[in-house]
């Protein structure tokens, strides 16, 4: 369901100006004081009135912005560019019908203007008129077909009406213009099996799995040779040579990494493995290298981040192999389908054992004081060796999930949280126990569906595992219409933080809906339209209330 799911928040953006922010680049080169004066100078130049607005806009202040563009139209009434600045000053101050006459103005006087369309398409589906966003859309996409936000919002109306073929064809397209996102191959991936087509869903999941760093590597036998004889500065400057002659490679650079690493430039091989990650930002293994070097130098924290990263990686992965299983179960493959799922069971403990070092980096650079007295070590004695200390440092972990899943039951991710390391301490039961709280609490949590099924499936339970997992992979409509909504709302952020605020006073003074910004946050997850490395962090920041990581966990989670 996970990536079905994120189909709903592709393609969105929080302002009408971002669609058009390559028309407005370079539309004022000045500082604000230079342009009045500029205009002072000459009064009736529409140009600068409209790079005034512009100006004007980026400040955020669109009332300002709005009066300066309707300037420019006074002397320019032809003006397509103060027009569209007009309409994108007018949805930045919630009058979006208003904005869609202004539009409708630019349509007519340039036909051909994709991103007009594209905008006129945006504003008639957040209003909620789906008909004329789909008709907008295929006319931006008959202007300009490579536009993918267009696509993937004609998608995302097509999914939530169920017209699923026609979600298909533009996420086959997609794949065409964009052939090494992972995210579009699994979609459409999705979309094959919950059409029918399991074969087809079959050989985009196996495509996914390819788009790996270790399918493209460049080797180099010489290089090989002088690490093999210990030449450790020889074989880096052949490297280099290597970068500087051929297109870039994220292997290389892990393996510049690791040759840095050997002779203890640890600087150096970071930004070796940093420079992996940039250009391939699923690259597991550089970004587990790049966090291991964070926590050889102390940096907790930063550690933490790459390990969160390198989770949602491994978990991209996990649900790839998941759904794999599942459609080849569904084409009658049994014994693939079964060799998928097994495969899948073998790189899951990498997502739960990441997060057991997240949470065991968090007492180290979070609540060390606690730390200490859990281990009976006193503050001006040494805590012993972090090895030494792991398995104390993790139940300590454990207790205090435990309690906060005590204090809030219906808190799903808590109880996700708590099955992760329980599953890591090999109490399998009491992790299965777990996943099936957070999954009865939500029952949209694809995550939890999949830690539960595999966790099912290595309890010798397969054939409840597969209907799981199956769960998993399904998209029931009330999800459908419920994300769609939500991401729409997250979107324009006035809308959103109107509504927040006033179901915050709804729920004032019952306890019960306590969790409820949680929740929330979770639904923003499943769409993809929050960070869920940097939100698991919060989350385990906010189980020390009073220390400065959760105050800033819980600024994090109230800036949504």
């Amino acid at each position: 369901m996970s990536y079905l799911l994120e189909t709903l928040g592709r393609g969105l953006i929080s302002r009408l100006s971002d669609a058009f922010r390559e028309q407005f680049a370079g539309a004022h080169g000045m500082d604000r004081a230079d342009l009045l004066a500029a205009i002072e100078r000459a009064p009736k130049s529409a140009p600068l009135r409209r790079a005034l607005g512009f100006a004007l806009l980026e400040d955020r202040q669109p009332s300002a912005a709005r009066e300066a563009f309707a300037s420019a139209l006074r002397l320019s009434p032809r003006d397509i560019l103060a027009r569209i600045g007009t309409a994108c000053a007018l949805d930045d101050l919630g009058r979006t019908e208003e904005a869609i006459d202004e539009l409708v103005v630019a349509a007519k006087l340039d036909p051909e203007d994709p991103m007009v369309a594209f905008a006129l398409a945006y504003c008639h589906e957040r209003q909620g008129g789906t008909d004329e966003a789909v008709r907008y859309y295929r006319e931006c996409l008959r202007i300009c077909p490579q536009l993918r936000n267009a696509r993937e919002r004609l998608a995302a109306i097509h999914i939530v009406h169920n017209r699923l073929d026609e979600a298909v064809e533009q996420y086959e397209e997609l794949v065409v213009s964009d052939p090494g996102d992972v995210g579009l191959h699994m979609a459409l991936a999705g979309l094959y099996l919950r059409c029918g087509n399991a074969n087809a869903a079959v050989e985009e999941y196996e495509r996914a799995l390819t788009i790996e760093p270790d399918n493209w590597q460049v080797r180099n036998d010489l290089v090989e040779t002088l690490e093999q004889a210990g030449l450790f500065q020889e074989a880096i400057e052949k490297l280099q040579e290597q970068i500087a002659s051929q297109p870039p490679c994220p292997d290389t650079y892990l393996r510049l990494g690791d040759l840095y690493g050997r002779l203890g430039r640890d600087d150096v091989a970071l930004q070796a493995y940093e420079r992996a990650v940039d250009l391939h930002p699923g690259f597991l293994e550089a970004i587990v290298k790049a966090g291991t070097q964070h926590l050889r130098a102390g940096r907790y924290e930063q550690a933490a981040s790459w390990f969160g990263r390198a989770i949602e990686v491994n978990d991209r992965l996990l649900s790839a192999y998941v759904g794999l299983s599942i459609a080849q179960h569904e084409a009658g493959r049994e014994a693939e389908a079964l060799s998928s799922l097994d495969l899948a069971g073998s790189i899951e403990p990498n997502s739960t054992l990441l997060y057991t070092e997240m949470a065991r980096l968090y007492l180290k650079c979070g609540v060390e004081a606690e730390a200490r007295a859990y281990l009976g070590v006193g503050p001006s004695e040494a805590a012993p060796p972090p090895e030494d200390s792991f398995d104390d440092l993790i139940e300590l972990q454990i207790v205090r999930h435990q309690q906060l899943a005590e204090e809030r039951p219906n808190h799903a991710d808590i109880h996700y949280r708590l099955g992760l390391l329980l599953r890591q301490r090999g109490r399998l039961e009491e992790a299965i126990e777990q996943f099936y709280d957070a999954v009865a609490i939500n029952p949209a949590y694809t995550k939890a569906l999949i830690k539960l099924g595999l966790a099912l499936h290595d309890n010798n339970q397969t054939d409840r595992a597969v209907a799981v997992l199956k769960q998993a992979l399904d998209l029931k409509p009330e999800y459908v219409d419920l994300h769609y909504r939500l991401g729409l709302m997250f979107a324009s952020r006035q809308q959103f933080e109107l509504a927040v605020e006033h179901f915050e006073r709804a729920v004032a003074g019952r306890p019960e809906n306590l969790d409820w910004r949680e929740n929330l946050a979770l639904a923003l997850e499943n769409m993809g339209m929050i960070d869920r490395a940097k939100a698991t962090w919060h989350r385990l920041c906010e189980m020390a209330p009073g220390t400065p990581q959760a105050r800033r966990a819980a600024d994090a989670l109230h800036r949504l």
